[in-house]
């Protein structure tokens, strides 16, 4: 399971506001290789949840500023690059820091 820091502050948005919000080129987890592939599997065990019995998730994500954020909503799909999100509504995986399922 994912943790994040306790003394980080982290701000709970709405699915809505992610279209604008600006999110970093370089992955968050890049030189975190085992990282990355414990991302990727639960991206798509979120969709999988949401599909098949219609669960929201709780992600955790650093914008550009360097922010750490979270948002639940549910995950309808996944592609190489990106998740999206009830709403057609995308987010990059490169900004996701790890996600409660």
């Amino acid at each position: 399971m994912f943790y994040l820091p306790t003394d980080e502050s982290i701000e709970t948005i709405g699915r809505e506001q992610l279209s604008a919000l600006r999110y970093s080129h370089d992955d968050v987890l890049e030189g975190h290789p085992a990282e990355q592939t414990r991302r990727r599997h639960d991206v798509e065990r979120a969709a999988q949840l949401t599909n098949a019995h219609d669960n929201k998730t709780t992600i955790y994500f650093r914008t550009d500023d360097g922010h750490t954020k979270r948002v639940r909503a549910k995950v309808l799909t996944t592609h190489s690059q990106y998740l999206t999100l009830k709403g057609d509504i995308d987010l990059p995986i490169r900004a996701v820091l790890g996600i409660e399922l």
